[in-house]
Parts: C-alpha cells; sequence; structure tokens
C-alpha cells in the first residue's frame, strides 16, 4: 500500500500532514477498514482531528483525493465530502472557538507595565533577540527546568497562536494572545500557561 521513500524517515509511504506519523497509505487501509467518509478518515482511522485540527485541515484535500480515487468519486462527492469534513472540524472538533478567539486583527490593549512585563516573559524564550519563537526555543527552556513535552504537543500549542502560520510565534502575536486573555476572550491557551510556568521556575 506505501512505495519505499528512499529517505531516512519516514522509509515508507508519503505523510498527510508533515509533523504526524500517517501516509497516504493509510487511507488505502482506512477504506479497507470500513472509513467511507472523510469524516471518519480524519476522526476515527487517523485521530488526526483530535490531535490536531489545523492539521487535520490541512491534510483534507488530499484524503478526499485518495478516498475519491479508491471509491470512484465523482467531482461533486468529493466537494460534499470535504464541505461535511471541514463543517466537522468547525463545529464539532472545536476549530470554530479557536478561531473566533484570536485573529490577526485582534486589538493589542495592554497597560505599558503590562506590555513590558509579557516582552520580558517573550526574551526568556527568545533569548537570541529574533523577534520571534520556534518550537526549538520552547523545547531549549523546557530541557533547562526539566520538563519533558513531545514534538508534536509542542507543535500544536504552537500553531494556535502563531496566527500568520509561518512557523514562528512572534512578539506581537503573543502580545494580541496576551490582550486577548486579559479581556476575557481567550481562556486556557496552553502556550501563555506553559511561558508562566517557564518563567516561574527560571527566576
Amino acid at each position: 500500500m506505501a512505495s519505499v521513500t528512499g529517505k531516512r524517515w519516514p522509509i515508507v509511504g508519503v505523510r498527510l500532514v508533515s509533523e504526524f506519523p500517517y501516509t497516504e497509505g493509510e487511507v488505502k487501509y482506512g477504506i479497507k477498514e470500513y472509513a467511507c467518509t472523510a469524516v471518519d478518515m480524519i476522526s476515527h482511522h487517523t485521530c488526526l482531528a483530535f490531535l490536531n485540527v489545523q492539521a487535520a485541515e490541512e491534510a483534507l484535500p488530499r484524503i478526499v483525493e485518495l478516498m475519491g480515487r479508491e471509491l470512484n468519486w465523482d467531482e461533486k462527492k468529493k466537494e460534499k465530502e470535504l464541505e461535511t469534513a471541514r463543517r466537522f472540524l468547525y463545529y464539532e472538533m472545536g476549530y470554530k472557538s479557536r478561531s473566533e478567539q484570536l485573529t490577526d486583527r485582534s486589538e493589542i490593549s495592554l497597560l505599558p507595565s503590562d506590555i513590558d512585563r509579557y516582552k520580558k516573559r517573550f526574551h526568556k524564550f527568545d533569548a537570541d533577540q529574533k523577534g520571534f519563537i520556534t518550537i526549538v526555543d520552547v523545547q531549549h527552556v523546557l530541557d533547562s527546568i526539566n520538563v519533558q513535552m513531545d514534538e508534536n504537543t509542542l507543535h500544536e500549542i504552537l500553531n494556535e497562536v502563531d496566527l500568520n502560520k509561518n512557523g514562528e510565534v512572534e512578539l506581537n502575536e503573543f502580545l494580541q494572545l496576551m490582550s486577548a486573555i486579559q479581556k476575557g476572550r481567550v481562556s486556557g491557551s496552553r502556550l501563555a500557561i506553559l511561558m508562566k510556568t517557564a518563567e516561574e521556575n527560571l527566576d
């Protein structure tokens, strides 16, 4: 079901999303295990919808294309499957609430003292003063305070705040997050909790 890639990892198969270990071959296998819809595939067979809704949405077009090929779907059927799966992610898997909580147009309304405090917190992670933090920066700080967290979880945590989806959380994005938390529009941000905990342990 999957061909040898010639790469160190994955040895066989093409990944649906680079950060997660699900390959295109698993779509074919899922169909044999009675996954008959795109929602079945992202929720029951691969569980991508539960691991990371953004990754699931990114993988959807390819999943629908592969399922369409195997199940002889026409274009109308593929469009319907794609729309149904996106609505599933949006309304049932929390994508709607997350996307409405924080957007790239969210205003920053913080007191100067709060901005200074949050900048200091941000710079504990951005030790090189780049103006942004990556998963490597977060992992480095977590290692220094003996906190273990798997890479996939870290990707998901940063992706919740990375508004322009460039793989980096910029200072402005972090300040937007903290402002939204203060206003009560965002609750339970894992990155905010993680950075506050790290700051307390580093001081």
